[in-house]
């Protein structure tokens, strides 16, 4: 049977990075012939964009995909098909197989190019197989998200090889993209309505090594800054700590395009336990790289995360990453209980850790953090900021103050990962999303910020 339009959808799960590549699936299938449904039911095939990276993401890949596979029974979608990182933790251990095996079709990162192709074979369709551009960079890009916020993918893989990552078993070692095609894309992005672009990698700041033997992100950085509009917002993911330079920063510190925000993932600060982590960092490594972020980037954004509960992680060891989060007060900052992944060496470990006690640890964490959030949110009630306006209020509703004409993010707050700017006033000017304005904080919540228009 020949269907001439074939109809897809796609659910995309897990990180931005992940985001990225269903956008560049979507628009390769697009430019192929297939037309694009939001809604799974509407679907001749649903893609499923999987993640693997922790428990609770292989939780939510299970249940999005139990879901979709009870669909069937109703006759949309006709397919369930899985891509991505799961795909990947599958090939190599076959209990993750189960995750998948309602499954259709699953499709690795290397059969990408053949997706189309693969797809259309499911539908029972005759499909020359051509020559297709790597569907992860080169490829056709559909955006998906908020169109004034974009990601761009600077690399993929990972060469760190952490104790207890999966992501180099998934993606692979960093292969870094050549400058020309991600200057080529960033403009492309710009002139496509992005207002914001972030910066993102497994791994950013090591960008380049593979290509020139040493890190080369900031050079990158000062094409970009060469290539793009002035009222642009530029900002920072994933920098892997060992790899972050002094150079980077000053690239940063050189341009307001550049927020001054730093995403820096530690993962804790015992000397023991980053060993055991594979880290290659220390304590007192890491406290002066901090020092050197905020005194070069001054005022400062900073993002953390860190993993309670590693392997042998003492209550001594937890007490000095809490005290180590007192003494350095992160604007920013995530806590993620450990869990065993397979095949990587931390999952050799005793993990000798009661999840009651992981859980306990990082609530801890977290209520540390919040107090510190409120009091450095509070040091902005009465200042003028600019912000940049993502969604427009048109109506009063129950979650949101009253007089609520707009939800925005300043420069030192990531969308979707940290907090966000409530806008308060009248209902008489258009604040389109992308918009800057200036605007006075006015109240400070945890992690929250009220504010007022300037007039």
């Amino acid at each position: 049977m020949k269907l001439s339009k074939p109809v897809i959808s796609l659910v995309s799960l897990g990180c931005a990075k992940n985001e990225v590549d269903s956008e560049h699936v979507l628009g390769s299938l697009l430019q192929d012939g297939f037309i694009f449904a939001e809604d799974p039911r509407d679907a001749d095939i649903c893609l499923v964009n999987t993640c693997g990276f922790i428990e609770s993401a292989r939780d939510e890949t299970r249940e999005t995909l139990e879901t979709l596979v009870a669909r069937k029974k109703n006759g949309r979608p006709r397919f369930v098909v899985a891509l991505g990182c799961m795909v990947e933790r599958a090939a190599d251990y076959p209990a993750f197989a189960d995750v998948l095996a309602a499954c259709d079709l699953r499709i690795s990162f290397f059969d990408y190019p053949r997706l189309a192709s693969l797809c259309r074979k499911l539908l029972d369709e005759t499909a020359e197989e051509k020559p297709r551009p790597d569907i992860l960079s080169t490829g056709p890009r559909i955006r998906i998200g908020m169109p004034h916020l974009a990601n761009l993918k600077i690399s993929e893989g990972c060469s760190n090889g952490c104790s207890f990552c999966s992501i180099p078993r998934m993606r692979g070692r960093q292969i870094s993209r050549p400058s020309a095609e991600i200057i080529a894309e960033a403009v492309s992005l710009a002139e496509n309505g992005a207002k914001e672009i972030s910066i993102i990698a497994q791994d950013s700041t090591s960008y380049g090594k593979d290509l020139f033997g040493k890190p080369a992100l900031a050079a990158l950085l000062r094409e970009l800054a060469a290539a793009l509009p002035q009222n642009i917002w530029i900002r920072l993911m994933y920098a892997y700590p060992r790899f972050l330079s002094e150079e980077v920063l000053q690239v940063m510190a050189g341009d307001r395009r550049f927020c001054r925000y730093v995403d820096i993932p530690l993962q804790h600060v015992s000397d023991r336990i980053l060993k055991a982590m594979g880290r290659g960092t220390n304590r007192k490594q890491i406290e002066a790289q901090l020092q050197q972020i905020r005194t070069v980037l001054a005022p400062a954004s900073i993002r953390t995360t860190f993993i309670t509960g590693f392997p042998g992680e003492t209550d001594e060891e937890f007490e000095e990453l809490l005290e180590f989060v007192r003494e350095q007060e992160f604007n920013h900052l995530g806590a993620f209980t450990y869990s065993p992944e397979p095949l990587t060496a931390a999952a050799e470990l005793p993990d000798d850790i009661p999840q009651k006690i992981k859980e306990a640890r990082r609530d801890r964490l977290m209520a540390e953090q919040m107090e510190i959030s409120h009091r450095l949110l509070q040091e902005l009630e009465g200042q003028t900021v600019d912000v940049m306006i993502d969604q427009q209020v048109s109506k009063p509703n129950d979650l949101l103050p009253h007089d609520c004409i707009a939800l925005g993010h300043t420069r030192q707050q990531s969308p979707d990962a940290d907090g966000l700017v409530i806008l308060r006033g009248k209902r008489d000017r258009k604040l389109s999303p992308g918009l800057v304005i200036p605007v006075r904080i006015t109240t400070a919540m945890d992690y929250d910020l009220i504010a007022r228009p300037v007039q």
